[in-house]
């Protein structure tokens, strides 16, 4: 078997701001809001993409979750390959 561990590290304050900015905007900052939810979407996308590719190696998720780390958050993912 083979087992690899991916991770990809967060700002907490970075997650915060957008998390706060998308419950508290403000009417008329549709382009900063849209900015916001596109790069969002490229992480979770980049994210993804990740662990598609190694599934077409043949790996399979054996457990993931998530770490805070000082400042950090850190998304995790432990991969086995029979």
């Amino acid at each position: 078997m083979e087992y690899k561990l991916v991770y990809r590290a967060y700002g907490h304050n970075e997650l915060l701001v957008r998390s706060d900015y998308v419950r508290d905007r403000e009417e008329g900052d549709e382009a900063r809001e849209a900015k916001i939810e596109a790069q969002s979407a490229e992480e979770a996308r980049d994210w993804s993409n990740n662990l598609n590719a190694l599934a077409k190696e043949g790996f399979v998720v054996r457990n993931s979750g998530a770490l805070q780390l000082f400042d950090n958050i850190m998304f995790w993912a432990l991969l086995e390959k029979p």
